[in-house]
């Protein structure tokens, strides 16, 4: 999901999530979509769970920047921090995250080692300058 400006509206946003069975969302996405969905939960991993519930997703993704990410589906959830890294350039670390956790997830990798090597690829991204820089062979392979 990327919400940008107002180019979105609750009708977009749920036939989008009928049709899906992976949501990945920020952690400043999450409560837009709560508000605009009527989601009641107090909190993020409560507001998971209702989209989980609510359409017939297999996993929702959030990442939280430096904080981390989670990874919650129907058969479990995994979350992780990265290692703090020097900040250079954080575009493109989201797509990094996105591209690792769907490829893991379609080849089965174990949930708690899959969100951990998201979010050091994710860093590394973050330690380089720009979108896409070329990453060293260990993050190049699934857990």
């Amino acid at each position: 999901m990327n919400l940008r400006q107002d180019f979105f509206n609750r009708d977009i946003i749920e036939q989008s999530l009928a049709r899906s069975t992976v949501l990945k969302l920020n952690d400043e996405e999450l409560p837009v979509l709560a508000d605009l969905l009527g989601l009641g939960a107090p909190d993020d991993g409560g507001r998971v769970g209702q989209l989980l519930e609510r359409f017939a997703l297999e996993w929702v993704v959030l990442t939280r920047g430096e904080r981390g990410a989670t990874v919650a589906g129907r058969t479990g959830r995994a979350s992780a921090r990265p290692e703090p890294v020097q900040v250079r350039d954080t575009v493109g670390a989201g797509d990094a995250f996105t591209a690792v956790t769907a490829m893991g997830l379609l080849a089965g990798c174990e949930l708690n080692a899959l969100v951990a090597h998201a979010c050091r690829v994710a860093a590394y991204v973050c330690s380089q300058d720009g979108a896409v820089p070329p990453l060293p062979s260990d993050l190049c392979r699934l857990p």
